[in-house]
């Protein structure tokens, strides 16, 4: 009896210490796994796709963004806004579509080259950070194909562009939206809301313009007839020396058309052609401080009455700021920056500034 108890408690033994040896050794896989997939200081997008495996807990909600640059990494000033787009929507798909071919003969300075390394710092820290934040390098033109947009590619017209990122830009988001759907951004958003109350709407500004619609903001469902009738007003509404002829003028003229007016009132849901409909947004929605007013949000003081413009915003879309106009501390947009973009804006006050 006593040779039994003995050979059971030895087991016992033998048992806890594989256990012990077995945690050991998954917790050491698991630290070495978790140490390869970190991104390198350029992002690959085999690395950065593996981020997005756990969209399972998320809503269904689709924001994008277009970078058709083709540079590695991100400026602090578009990794805000894509920070702020996902923690505002934290149940949401986040999605950055990047350009992986340069564009020939785009002119890069010097200053572009030095901030290369910061720039891959601050992209490798906002994919650490936010979990449902996803990068696609892919060829984006690639995604005209199956719309209107494909054979106005295939014929070589954006070669003609003057402003090649900027047709490209255009172009794609509004192809990309037919197809999948959801809400594209421009990267100079500063998103502040939940964006999930959004459908098949775009937004007006209060500026010099009457009846002016920005394509900044846009939300549609997948297969809009209005998308379909945009892309195909764009090809006829092209000018190579217009970087504004396949935006916010084309959107505008589009509306105009698809909806047999001769005004676009915000607030107000338009009933149009083909049995469709989409909402015009108020300019508090999306360009509380609109172009014309660019100037308030690099001030050292702040107006409240700019404060109160953004109480029922969405979002704001925070003009000029690819300019490398600096950013005081105590100004409209260093304040937004450091509440909705935190991770991104304390990243970039320790590495070369906002």
């Amino acid at each position: 009896m006593r040779r039994l108890v003995i050979g059971v408690s030895s087991r016992r033994k033998i048992q806890h210490r594989f256990l012990l040896a077995l945690i050991v050794v998954t917790l050491g896989v698991t630290v070495l796994l978790r140490f390869h997939s970190q991104p390198d200081d350029k992002i690959k997008p085999e690395d950065v796709t593996s981020l997005h495996k756990r969209l399972g807990k998320f809503n269904g909600l689709n924001i994008f963004f277009v970078e058709t640059s083709g540079r590695s990494c991100l400026t602090a000033r578009q990794a805000c806004g894509i920070e702020s787009a996902a923690r505002a929507n934290p149940y949401a798909s986040v999605t950055l579509y990047m350009e992986k071919t340069p564009i020939a003969n785009l002119s890069r300075n010097k200053s572009d080259q030095e901030e290369v390394q910061s720039d891959c710092v601050i992209t490798k820290f906002l994919l650490r950070r936010i979990e449902n934040v996803r990068v696609l390098r892919q060829n984006l033109l690639d995604h005209l194909e199956g719309t209107p947009l494909w054979e106005f590619y295939r014929n070589g017209l954006f070669n003609k562009s003057t402003t090649p990122l900027v047709h490209r830009s255009d172009a794609i988001r509004v192809a990309l939206l037919w197809k999948n759907g959801g809400i594209y951004l421009d990267l100079d958003c500063i998103v502040m809301r939940p964006l999930d109350s959004l459908n098949n709407t775009v937004g007006t500004v209060r500026d010099f313009i009457p009846n002016w619609i920005e394509n900044g903001v846009m939300a549609f469902n997948a297969g809009h007839p209005f998308l379909h009738f945009l892309m195909k007003s764009m090809i006829l509404a092209f000018r190579p020396d217009n970087y504004l002829s396949l935006g916010p003028s084309a959107l505008t003229e589009a509306l105009f058309d698809f909806c047999d007016r001769d005004d676009l009132p915000e607030n107000t849901l338009l009933l149009c052609s083909r049995n469709s409909s989409l909402f015009v947004q108020p300019p508090d929605s999306f360009y509380a401080i609109g172009s014309g007013r660019a100037d308030a949000f690099y001030q050292s003081e702040v107006d409240l009455s700019d404060w109160n413009k953004l109480k029922h915003s969405f979002l704001s879309h925070i003009y000029l700021s690819g300019s490398g106009r600096p950013v005081p501390p105590t100004s409209l947009y260093a304040q937004l920056a450091r509440e909705y973009c935190p991770f991104t804006y304390r990243t970039s006050e320790i590495n070369d500034g906002f």
